[in-house]
């Protein structure tokens, strides 16, 4: 491992990260109220003169956001949008944001930019969540215009306010993906969003869509009535989306629970008997859930959608969906089908919490033909572990 570049700016510290596209760009978080936006691009070099002397820093922080009333705590990427330097390769991006560029403002707008290393286009949009916080910010990001003299703190890229998702209760974590967001709060139900095709009225520059509320996924019947100690071991801490019908959400109890056939639900609320499948998986705390590539189960060959979960007892646990026959009428099985005791090095009997968790791929064969998925772990002793889950045996859960 090479250190490549530290990222400064923050004047506390970073509580969150987000991978914004695949040009570089990430997000951060930090305890100052702040939302940074960078580019993490190994090509950001500082320009020198002929003495070695730096004429000018390397382009890598872009913006900083400061609209937050209450420290973000989580940030989840809701389209990636479009990053245009005027170094980079050309492709079809660069030429819709040159060509945007020169009919707004003339054509020596683009050379201009060129000369100067101005960036030409850098948009998107990201979701915030504060803490305890009981709504969802959506923001749309786009590229500061100079011409308009405006330009605080040197920022490329300035955001919109472009919806708030508003909650009943407050909300633990959240998830997005296929136009979808997934809530879970503190009494342990997971709420459903879904954008709609209707452009919203009250729209920021005519890219918003509103948000209904389509589901709401509790583990309570309704009209019972539970003890706020029964209620705070439901409280959401993770979820995970394993495909647009099927996600994973886990509780304070330790337990796993996965719900799927999403599309095929008729009902608002939907309760976890009928629903999902789960499981008590720890007697501490859910630290991470991961999504894996489909495995294959080597009996029949089925694809299975598949997920890693680790704990702070120090366990990382690999499950799947098993495909059951639909002709019987029987929901699929959650399987698990590889366990690893995360240990010291000094004493293989005593467990390390793992308290993180993140899914990369790894080749199969020399020639980087293939892949398969490698979880990497980091723990309690500050030691960063890989590991390549096998289907070796299965327990059903």
């Amino acid at each position: 491992v090479e250190f490549v570049r530290e990222f400064k700016g923050h004047k506390s510290g970073v509580v969150a990260l987000a991978t914004l596209d695949r040009k570089g760009r990430f997000l951060s978080a930090g305890m100052d109220k702040t939302v940074r936006l960078w580019d993490s691009r190994f090509d950001c070099e500082e320009e020198l003169d002929e003495e070695g002397n730096i004429l000018r820093e390397p382009l890598t922080h872009l913006a900083t956001f400061t609209s937050f009333e209450r420290l973000v705590y989580a940030i989840e990427v809701m389209r990636e949008g479009c990053y245009v330097r005027p170094t980079d390769d050309i492709d079809m991006a660069m030429i819709t944001a040159m060509a945007k560029k020169t009919a707004m403002q003339g054509a020596g707008a683009v050379q201009r930019a060129a000369v100067l290393r101005e960036i030409i286009e850098c948009s998107g949009s990201f979701a915030t969540l504060a803490r305890n916080d009981r709504e969802i910010n959506i923001w749309n990001m786009n590229v500061v215009d100079k011409t308009d003299g405006n330009l605080p703190n040197g920022n490329v890229a300035k955001i919109d306010l472009d919806c708030v998702i508003n909650h009943d209760a407050s909300i633990g974590t959240m998830t997005v993906g296929h136009n979808l967001i997934l809530a879970g709060d503190i009494m342990g139900v997971v709420t459903m969003w879904e954008r709609s095709k209707r452009r919203s009225l009250t729209s920021w520059g005519g890219n918003s869509k509103t948000w209904t509320k389509v589901h709401k996924f509790t583990p309570w019947k309704s009209g019972v009535l539970h003890s706020p100690a029964e209620i705070s071991k439901q409280s959401i801490l993770r979820l995970c989306f394993l495909d647009r019908e099927t996600f994973v959400s886990a509780s304070k109890s330790g337990t796993i629970r996965v719900w799927d056939n999403i599309d095929a639900l008729n009902t608002f609320e939907v309760y976890k008997k009928k629903n999902s499948h789960s499981m008590k998986i720890t007697s501490d705390l859910v630290s991470g859930i991961q999504k894996l590539a489909p495995v294959e189960d080597p009996t029949t060959g089925e694809l299975c959608l598949a997920f890693s979960v680790s704990s702070t007892d120090g366990h990382v646990m690999s499950m799947a969906l098993y495909p059951r026959d639909p002709r019987k009428k029987v929901q699929d099985e959650l399987v698990m089908f590889h366990v690893h005791n995360n240990t010291a090095d000094e004493d293989e009997s005593k467990s390390v919490d793992v308290d993180s968790i993140a899914v990369s791929e790894g080749f199969t064969s020399t020639n980087g033909d293939s892949f398969h998925p490698v979880v990497i772990t980091g723990d309690s002793h500050g030691e960063i572990k890989t590991l390549k889950p096998e289907w070796k045996s299965v327990a059903i859960c």
